[in-house]
């Protein structure tokens, strides 16, 4: 048997845990062996030591405490709710402007509904300026069509982004672009 093998046998020894064949192995080992002698008989040592102090009686209002503790960080915990997104007046802002500029273009896109309405026939200066937009778009090719769909869809995805990502990322991100704006 070889020291460092005995090493981890000499504990489950002195607990009484190793078989017979095991015993008369360690035992063996340790009659021809100096140094595993002397770390057995300094845990031997540490043991009769440990068994010489007495049993250290716990004061009677320990569990109580620590009940009312465990008991305080669990309110603590439920009490807490995590709100994924939070907005602030100005993404509310943007959220029914973003929506109001889709029902619009839903509206001018379907000239049944269009007639319906009073205020989006095409006389008004919000549908003018609408069907001006949508005539662009029809008009222009599918190339620079597909590019400003890109760039907004882009716009948009960031400010989605920012929006459900909270003030202290957006503040990071706002640091970061403008370190890396050129300055005029």
């Amino acid at each position: 048997m070889r020291c460092s093998e005995a090493s981890k046998q000499i504990q489950l020894y002195l607990d009484n845990q190793l078989s017979l064949r095991q015993v008369r192995e360690l035992e063996a080992h340790i009659a021809v062996c100096a140094s595993c002698q002397q770390e057995l008989s300094s845990l031997e040592e540490m043991v009769e030591s440990l068994n010489g102090f007495g049993m250290v009686a716990e004061p009677a209002y320990l569990t109580i405490a620590i009940m009312q503790r465990v008991a305080m960080s669990t309110q603590q915990y439920d009490t807490r709710t995590f709100k994924l997104w939070r907005p602030s007046l100005r993404e509310l802002i943007a959220a029914v402007i973003l929506a109001t500029i889709t029902t619009m273009g839903i509206i001018l896109g379907q000239p049944a509904l269009r007639a319906v309405l009073p205020i989006a026939n095409g006389h008004d200066p919000v549908s003018l300026f609408f069907l001006n937009i949508l005539q662009i778009l029809t008009t222009t090719g599918g190339d620079t069509i597909s590019l400003i769909l890109w760039i907004g869809g882009t716009i948009l995805g960031i400010c989605i982004t920012l929006a459900l990502a909270g003030s202290e990322v957006r503040t990071q991100w706002y640091k970061t672009m403008m370190e890396h704006l050129p300055v005029r």
